[in-house]
């Protein structure tokens, strides 16, 4: 097992965080061979009207990521 310094750590998960972002922003999607891949879906803006007062609210849109697994890791965590 490779040991590390707490801040070369924390350097690399703040650069995946980076890439993640900017695949996100840019509606990419990112694929890991072996482990999964996670796919960016943008929602757009849109008025809805709340249920229990009934004024209409203006959402801004939404950038998520969805992961999806891949065969390898399914197989992997049903064992």
């Amino acid at each position: 097992m490779l040991n590390r310094e707490t801040t070369e750590v924390n350097t690399l998960v703040e650069g995946l965080c980076r890439v993640f972002k900017e695949c996100g922003s840019e509606l990419d999607s990112i694929a890991v061979p072996g482990f999964g891949t996670f796919k960016s879906e943008k929602t757009e803006e849109h008025v809805a009207s709340d249920e229990t007062n009934g004024k209409r609210m203006l959402y801004p849109p939404v950038i998520t990521m969805d992961f999806q697994p891949s065969i390898v890791l399914r197989k992997k965590l049903s064992k």
